[in-house]
């Protein structure tokens, strides 16, 4: 498991953004892992099991701040501690973490087949190459959950969020009222 770490903590601080946080979960994973070890069924599939463990602790601190971040957001914006201005504003992380929330409840529909490959690809960076020898699945079958994951996960934002530009260009995702 060892030699999995720096891949699983890099795959981790994609996914939450922050490199303490990330080895904090990558420790968390590796104990889960540990605990979990006799569900292995198969030690060549080590690698993709530990991703699998990985995404669902990221996704469950995710879910822990988001509900923290949502207590915040009471606090009116003048009341909110000045930022440092090399980090992101509050308000800009608060808005990362909704329409973060919003997306991730989209993968989380897809089916563990495309949303694995989806998480492989889009944060981990592996080539479809790496991911096909990673799940032992033909080259094909994975372009082709990637591409359909995609598609359904485009198609699912897009009938649920309007996306545009504020006052500021910056990029934002507003619910559609229907799209709940």
């Amino acid at each position: 498991m060892d030699r999995h770490r720096a891949a699983v903590t890099r795959y981790i601080h994609y996914l939450v953004r922050d490199a303490t946080e990330a080895e904090d979960l990558a420790q968390e994973t590796f104990l889960r892992a540990h605990r979990q070890r006799t569900t292995l069924r198969d030690p060549t599939a080590l690698e993709s099991w530990l991703y699998h463990i990985a995404t669902h602790v990221s996704i469950d601190r995710m879910r822990q701040r988001a509900r923290a971040v949502k207590r915040q957001v009471d606090t009116p914006i003048e009341d909110l501690p000045i930022a440092d201005r090399d980090r992101p504003s509050q308000l800009t992380i608060i808005q990362q973490t909704e329409m973060s929330e919003c997306v991730q409840r989209y993968v989380a529909k897809l089916s563990d087949a495309y949303k694995a490959v989806l998480l492989l690809h889009d944060a981990d960076g592996l080539t479809a190459s790496e991911i096909a020898h990673l799940l032992q699945l033909p080259l094909t079958t994975v372009k082709m959950r990637l591409h359909r994951a995609r598609r359904q996960l485009e198609t699912a934002l897009n009938s649920a969020c309007a996306f545009g530009r504020d006052e500021r260009g910056v990029f934002i995702c507003e619910p559609k009222p229907d799209g709940k």
